[in-house]
């Protein structure tokens, strides 16, 4: 049973991680492998990406980021889906 969770989002992902990694599939490698690094009370959740967009430039000298399509969030160990919102939720799920 999760007592709490993390969420490592697309958005975290790209400023930790290397340019050359920021594909979805990458994202989701990773995710899975850094989810070991938390006990097993913790619900590890990524951004379900669907679909990159293209780039988001910020100011002052800050890298690119890429836009992303997502829709809701997945259980990194499980791999169940969640909604933002809603019946399933995953704040629902770790309160049954």
């Amino acid at each position: 049973m999760y007592t709490t969770y993390h969420t490592m989002d697309w958005h975290w992902f790209q400023r930790v991680h290397s340019s050359t990694l920021h594909t979805i599939v990458d994202y989701n490698r990773i995710c899975e492998e850094d989810a070991r690094l938390y006990g097993d009370h913790v619900m590890v959740l990524r951004d379900n990406v669907i679909k990159i967009n293209g780039h988001y430039w910020y100011s002052n000298g800050f890298p690119a980021q890429n836009c992303a399509e997502t829709d809701g969030y997945v259980d990194v160990r499980t791999g169940k889906h969640y909604d933002l919102n809603g019946e399933n939720s995953f704040f629902k799920a770790m309160h049954k």
